[in-house]
């Protein structure tokens, strides 16, 4: 049976593997060097979310009907449960530093640091082994928490917005496909950026 757009294949099953590391770059990195093992946080629970939210302004006329909508905002957000204790990791999630002695590492706060820039790069592996990636430049401005709660794992709920830290780019999702599925969605040919049309207000 031929793939199609509808195939049952196109079912995404959450699970996956988070990247992250500090970023100061021009442009996003090759995949094979973000996504390396010193990269890796590791363990992850309660899968990950991504969420994009646009502002909108609507013009309305003098009968309070709307003419022309704009987005005037667009915000970026990724949150994860991380499961591996690390340190360096939790860093990338706050302005704090790490400070290392005498057999034994201390995360410290306060001070007057900057948010670290970060890049995220989360991975999930389709059924016949393509995978997607989203992509993400950003800091925690909202930081994370930490629970202990009795014989529980602690998780630390992380959560990272997006920035234009490269112009014109805040996030992206990219899909690998096999011959079937490039087939299906026209992706057999050279790169081709979609345009929206947009009509004049009247």
């Amino acid at each position: 049976m031929a793939y199609t757009k509808t195939s049952p294949e196109n079912v995404v099953l959450g699970a996956g593997e988070l990247y992250l590391c500090e970023f100061n770059g021009e442009n996003i990195p090759e995949d094979s060097t973000i996504e390396t093992e010193a990269n890796n946080v590791g363990h992850t629970q309660g899968g990950a979310s991504f969420t994009y939210k646009p502002t909108k302004y609507d013009v309305l006329n003098s009968y309070q009907k709307v003419v022309k909508s704009v987005v005037t905002k667009q915000e970026c957000t990724f949150k994860s449960g991380l499961l591996t204790w690390d340190l360096e990791k939790m860093s990338l999630l706050s302005t704090a530093r790490v400070e290392k002695g005498d057999h034994k590492r201390t995360l410290t706060f306060g001070g007057n640091n900057p948010l670290r820039t970060v890049l995220v790069r989360f991975v999930h592996v389709k059924d016949n082994g393509k995978k997607i990636r989203l992509t993400m430049v950003g800091n925690a401005g909202n930081g994370f928490t930490i629970t202990f709660d009795g014989d529980k794992e602690t998780v630390i709920d992380a959560e990272i917005e997006a920035i234009e830290y490269i112009k014109n780019f805040t996030a992206s999702i990219e899909e690998e496909l096999d011959d079937d599925e490039a087939a299906a969605f026209g992706c057999t040919g050279p790169s081709v950026v979609k345009e929206e049309k947009t009509s004049k207000a009247k």
